[in-house]
């Protein structure tokens, strides 16, 4: 766990467990394209994080998105590297920063792929799905919660969706967003499709500096230098709309973007092309 401050806010991210693939099994990039610069990272299983944000201000507490690694190794087996142990759960970590279940005001998911929403609620032994945190309001983008997938899967008792994400409906605590949702003068929610109809960002702003936690916008440095390649299941034209739409306001703000799959880091302009920079 890193944390960090953003103006008078302080932040952790928090990794929930590494998981690994290869990015031509994910991204839609042909060979011919991968081949000359990026063999090894194209074609070899690589580490990646699971990482949720934690953003607490004098005022409020909020949670950009919440896994469960154990939970979603059990649907994504294929993603699992071999004897190998993960960190602490989310409560867990929490708890390491003083910070309980019932002081956790929001929740952002910021699209309904299970890594980013499996820890919303939590069974202990043979008892029902209850809420993680039972205070909190869950926000998740309109057009995900509306696609046919997540209302099959509501459906179905047996389904991730309907334990989670069922859950959070049946006990009041989830809010569709539409566009634009402002939690503070400091917090806002920022529609961002692309990954999913739904997908959304967060964006801190305090004191002058600024964050972005934006979900799976982008998965990995090269797809910032190569703004057309991205995830297969992607919308094409609304994520390239997405991240231009970042990266423009992230320069002029020179912001922090936190990806859940990603390093912190920042977009830096060089000449015409646009890298992203670890820190």
């Amino acid at each position: 766990m890193r944390t960090f401050r953003v103006g008078e806010a302080q932040v952790s991210a928090i990794n929930l467990g590494d998981f690994q693939f290869r990015l031509k099994d994910e991204d839609n990039v042909p060979e011919y394209e991968w081949r000359p610069k990026y063999s090894d990272l194209f074609e070899n299983a690589k580490p990646y994080p699971s990482q949720c944000f934690f953003i607490m201000l004098n005022h409020m507490s909020l949670l950009a998105d919440a896994g469960d690694y154990s939970r979603f190794a059990k649907s994504g087996p294929e993603y699992v590297i071999q004897s190998y142990n993960p960190p602490k759960g989310l409560v867990e970590q929490l708890m390491e920063l003083g910070i309980s279940r019932e002081e956790v005001n929001y929740v952002v998911i910021t699209h309904i792929h299970a890594d980013h929403y499996a820890g919303v609620t939590t069974k202990k032994g043979t008892e029902s799905d209850m809420p993680t945190f039972p205070k909190a309001l869950h926000f998740l983008g309109k057009l995900d919660f509306e696609a046919s997938d997540t209302q099959n899967a509501l459906r179905d008792p047996s389904s991730d969706a309907s334990q989670t994400i069922g859950v959070l409906l049946k006990n009041g605590l989830l809010a569709l967003v539409d566009d634009l949702r402002e939690l503070s003068d400091e917090v806002e929610i920022i529609a961002a499709p692309g990954e999913t109809p739904g997908h959304q960002l967060v964006r801190l702003a305090s004191k002058n500096e600024t964050l972005y936690c934006v979900g799976d916008l982008f998965h990995h440095a090269v797809e910032v230098e190569h703004l057309t390649w991205m995830a297969k299941w992607a919308d094409s034209e609304a994520n390239m709309r997405s991240r231009k739409r970042l990266i423009e306001s992230a320069l002029k703000e020179n912001a922090l973007i936190a990806a859940a799959h990603m390093p912190l880091g920042r977009f830096e302009k060089r000449g015409t092309e646009i890298k992203f920079v670890e820190v």
